[in-house]
């Protein structure tokens, strides 16, 4: 923490620890991701992968190198989506494929239909969606394309794991209130 700011907070009485002051100024905590979570979003995400490659090329390569070689984009594909607002091409596949994935993800875990639709337009603006019957799980809007392009696996598996949990508070809350009607009732 800052000097000025330590000799403030001291005149008031209300001293913060070092690291209590560091998690106040990161905007945001970095939690442990699930590793069951994580796995089975790699394995449907691979899965998804080896449907779009029709001669099975690199149907041979482990999870990882899969995602790195057919899935990431690369330091041009993310400095195209940067320059002139314009969305890679890269980038318009990122989007469905990773929001399928989820979608199976939490289709395995809860044993309900649960479906994803993506749009992006040209300039990167557009949003994803993760829905089961009427209900919506999870709703990303997608402004300039951020968070994507994706270039590195962690930060993917992390986007996708953060959404997969959140999506599933949202469904078991939501089971809870619709308890009497069931989740996917056409009533109330």
């Amino acid at each position: 923490m800052e000097p000025m700011a330590n000799e403030s907070a001291a005149l008031q009485g209300t001293v913060i620890p070092g690291a209590a002051a560091a998690r106040l100024r990161s905007p945001r905590a970095r939690k442990e991701l699930n590793p069951e979570t994580a796995d089975a979003l790699i394995r449907r995400l691979c899965h998804l992968l080896d449907a779009g490659d029709f001669f099975g090329r690199n149907s041979s390569l482990p999870p990882l190198e899969k995602i790195a070689k057919l899935f990431l984009a690369s330091a041009g594909d993310k400095d195209q989506s940067e320059f002139n607002c314009a969305v890679s091409p890269k980038v318009r596949q990122q989007v469905p494929l990773l929001f399928q994935a989820m979608a199976g993800v939490m289709e395995e875990r809860t044993g309900l239909m649960i479906q994803s639709t993506a749009e992006i337009n040209g300039e990167g603006f557009g949003r994803g969606l993760i829905y089961s019957g009427r209900v919506i799980l999870v709703l990303k809007s997608l402004r300039a394309g951020f968070p994507f392009p994706f270039t590195s696996a962690e930060k993917t598996i992390s986007y996708g794991v953060e959404c997969i949990e959140e999506g599933m508070a949202f469904l078991e809350k939501y089971k809870e209130l619709t308890s009497a009607h069931g989740l996917l009732s056409l009533e109330g």
